[in-house]
């Protein structure tokens, strides 16, 4: 009998399983336990709490209880019950309440007429997460043990349930977050995708731009596009071809404006240094004591207000080169700390206790006499041929007054070019008073004289009246007459100062033109002297040795001295 009563408690625990298995409602699959329970057991009354996944306690299902009566105080001792069960973990059984001790001063519950009592955990892994709460009102048949035993394989199928459930929607909100992460990496990556192939682009036109900046920088600087033709700048230029591929310091000396730290720039870029950083300073510019920190840097704490590390321009230059302009100014203190440089290559910064290696190679420019300032005690004498391994004496343009037409013609082209003004050029009359002009401010004055010409000149041709000319430039000189036959008017060339020289005339604008006009010059002198060079020579205005300087750079051979 015992046996088949067990066997019937087993079928019927299947059957419910099946049906709350198929059930994906909680509430619903809970109200079919509670339906299945009192069924089971022949309860009156019943209810189910639940601990709901925020932490917050309420009844979910509910046989022959009303809200009204859920909602009175006549259900606060079975809420109770139930809350104590879901607090403690442990089952409550009571087949006589007004016999029961535990229940002793409860009102309600005789008031209600409730005879007896039951209330189980519903487990989920060894946590409880409701409860199951069952009473009967009748005098006759309470509950037994073996109730007890049916309405907790209920509650276990209830917590296997309620926990799949819960699985289930945690799984399917996890896979509705995996699925909108998804979407939204596919979104980022897209994003990313089209980024990068932007920034692609402009990686590969940055490198293109910087590569044609590279390639015109080098240009820029390379000796072949330094304007100067004249004799005295080709040899310049034979010797920097000469050192460029040596590290061995250079001092380039001459007045200011006339293109010292240009020659330094070429230097630097038309040589195996020219990826490397250029690192320039002026050693007039800057008081001693920042001079110093700006040349070798220094440490953190070395003095007030270094809150961090200086790497200074030695450092900074790597195997590049370090430029110091004007370096007649510096500070006698500081020409000492230089010589050590040279000496050791190596510095060392401000603060710091080890020096650090350089390989940076030295170049340095001055308008002064170093030879002088040695004398004077104001510049070390060490140090000056230290730097003067190999010197190179830039030239005032009044020693290369050939140079004037072609860098006239080229600061009018580039500035023209670079400000997007029309092309123009220079007249005749123009070109006559910017050969004849000091320019004490060399190479740098006239080319702001050009500059200012070519803002101010309305026409095409700019004109003796368009220019800037320095306060002391003499008035445009008239071509003096030649006496003889008629034939090709001979000029001097204006090669070196303080030559006769005599005014092109009308018609030269150009370099080329001003050249063949004196070859021209100089073939009728000789034609004129018999081919006597030094009699030729004195026709033109020339010194013999510049004569001869013009016969091979023309190719004019023949004659006798």
């Amino acid at each position: 009998m015992e046996s088949q009563t067990r066997i019937a408690r087993l079928e019927r625990l299947l059957a419910l399983n099946k049906r709350i298995v198929a059930e994906e409602d909680i509430g619903r699959l809970l109200e079919l336990a509670l339906e299945a329970a009192m069924s089971f057991i022949d309860a009156d009354r019943g209810f189910v709490l639940l601990r709901e996944p925020d932490a917050s306690v309420r009844v979910r299902a509910a046989r022959n209880l009303d809200r009204d009566t859920v909602r009175s105080k006549h259900f606060g001792p079975s809420r109770h019950i139930a809350d104590l069960v879901l607090r403690d973990g442990e089952a409550v059984l009571s087949d006589n309440v007004a016999a029961d001790e535990r229940f002793a001063g409860s009102d309600s519950l005789t008031e209600m007429a409730v005879k007896a009592v039951m209330c189980i955990p519903i487990r989920s892994r060894e946590q409880v997460v409701g409860a199951i709460y069952l009473d009967k009102r009748r005098a006759v048949g309470g509950f037994g043990a073996e109730d007890l035993r049916l309405l907790q394989d209920v509650g276990d199928v209830a917590a296997v349930a309620v926990e799949m459930r819960r699985l289930v929607r945690r799984l399917e909100v996890q896979g509705d977050e995996l699925l909108r992460a998804k979407d939204e990496l596919e979104r980022l990556t897209l994003a990313l995708q089209e980024d990068v192939a932007a920034k692609s682009v402009e990686i590969a036109r940055a490198g293109r731009d910087l590569d044609a900046m590279t390639r015109a920088l080098g240009r820029r600087y390379s000796f072949q596009n330094i304007v100067g033709r004249s004799p005295v700048m080709q040899r310049i230029f034979d010797v920097l071809n000469q050192v460029i591929e040596y590290p061995v310091p250079v001092l380039i000396t001459g007045e200011s404006g006339t293109g010292k730290e240009l020659i330094a720039r070429a230097l630097h870029h038309g040589g195996p240094r020219a990826e490397r950083p250029f690192m320039a300073i002026n050693c007039a510019a800057i008081p001693e004591n920042l001079l110093e920190s700006e040349l070798f840097g220094y440490k953190r704490g070395a003095f007030t207000g270094a809150n961090t590390d200086k790497e200074g321009l030695f450092r900074a230059a790597r195997d590049g080169t370090v430029f110091l302009d004007e370096i007649g100014e510096m500070p006698l203190a500081l020409q000492t700390k230089l010589l050590r440089v040279l000496q050791e290559k190596e510095v060392r910064p401000i603060g710091g206790r080890e020096s650090e290696p350089i390989a940076a190679r030295i170049v340095a420019a001055t308008n002064r006499s170093l030879g002088h300032e040695v004398k004077a005690g104001r510049f070390r004498e060490d140090l000056y041929y230290r730097l003067n391994v190999v010197e190179v004496r830039v030239p005032p343009l009044r020693e290369r007054l050939e140079d004037v037409p072609v860098l006239a013609e080229h600061f009018l082209a580039q500035f023209s070019a670079e400000m997007g003004l029309p092309a123009r050029r220079f007249g005749p009359d123009a070109m006559r008073a910017l050969m004849t002009a000091p320019w004490p401010g060399n190479v740098r004055q006239l080319e702001n004289a050009v500059k200012s010409s070519a803002i101010l000149s309305r026409g095409d041709v700019i004109g003796v009246a368009d220019l800037r000319l320095p306060a002391s430039a003499p008035a445009p000189p008239v071509e003096p007459p030649v006496a003889g036959p008629p034939h090709p008017r001979a000029a001097a060339s204006p090669a070196v100062a303080g030559a006769n020289v005599a005014a092109p005339p009308h018609g030269i604008a150009t370099r080329d033109d001003w050249e063949q006009h004196e070859k021209t010059s100089i073939l009728d002198a000789l034609v004129r002297s018999q081919w006597n060079k030094t009699r030729a020579a004195k026709l033109l205005g020339f010194s013999r040795r510049n004569l001869y300087r013009k016969l091979e750079r023309y190719g004019i051979e023949g004659g006798e001295d």
